[in-house]
């Protein structure tokens, strides 16, 4: 299944399936099914449902599918637009953006030893 739209996914299958003259409720056909969807739809449907048949994964696929994009979208407005999967938290999501400010990040400070300047580090003692 590409993108998030499981109606596009079975009419396409159910094309392929009777291309093929398969027939709908052998193991094979149902697999071929279940191994197209999205990982985290195929969890859902298994941990909740439990199909047998190919009507039964179909049906509980476009339903499952239906709450996902349903409830994404209701985030979505919930959350003003932000769907992002980052967490949020006290850290500013930017870097400062000021050129001339220091840059305090692990592994990249350094330290200057007063005097360095005018010393040469190959004839140091």
């Amino acid at each position: 299944m590409k993108g998030e739209d499981i109606n596009a996914y079975i009419v396409e299958i159910e094309e392929l399936i009777r291309l093929a003259e398969y027939r709908f409720d052998v193991p094979q056909t149902i697999e071929t099914f279940m191994d197209g969807l999205p990982t985290g739809l195929y969890q859902k449907i298994l941990e909740l449902n439990r199909p047998i048949t190919y009507k039964q994964w179909k049906q509980v696929a476009i339903n499952h599918q239906q709450d996902y994009i349903h409830m994404k979208a209701r985030l979505k407005a919930h959350h003003g637009g932000i769907t992002t999967s980052c967490p949020r938290g006290w850290m500013p999501q930017q870097m400062l953006t000021d050129p001339n400010a220091m840059d305090t990040s692990a592994g990249r400070t350094r330290g200057c030893v007063a005097g360095s300047e005018e010393m040469n580090p190959a004839t140091m003692p």
